[in-house]
């Protein structure tokens, strides 16, 4: 049997992780700074999996595109400052705030530029190192 975890295993391990570790009544619970780190990652970890976890990304990356049809000349920059909006003031519990850090760094690795861009390719690229 492969051992292998791989980006894929990476980015749906964080998410449960989120989602258990954003709960109130659990056993532990992340801070905020944990919660956006492992988003990030986890967003960048999504965006760099490929097939069948690109599923996640490209659902993302739809909204975005449906998002640019009702707003022209939305780019992915001014979607990421309007998930960045709702997170900084709209009343939001930290599930909700991980899942939009999951959102708004799928979002930003997909401009082909950028922080995000960059650390999905370097997470594809040590994850095709250590195979």
């Amino acid at each position: 049997m492969d051992m292998h975890l791989g980006i894929g295993g990476v980015a749906l391990a964080l998410t449960i992780a989120l989602w258990f570790g954003t709960t109130s009544g659990g056993k532990h619970t992340l801070s905020w700074g944990w919660t956006l780190f492992l988003a990030t990652v986890a967003g960048c970890a999504y965006r760099a999996a490929g097939e069948p976890f690109s599923w996640f990304s490209d659902l993302i990356m739809d909204g975005a595109g449906m998002a640019g049809g009702v707003i022209p000349k939305m780019t992915a920059a001014g979607l990421c400052m309007a998930i960045v909006a709702v997170v900084l003031f709209a009343k939001n519990s930290l599930r909700k705030v991980a899942f939009l850090g999951i959102a708004f760094t799928t979002v930003g690795a997909g401009a082909e530029a950028g922080p995000f861009h960059f650390l999905a390719e370097r997470i594809q690229i040590i994850a095709m190192h250590w195979a």
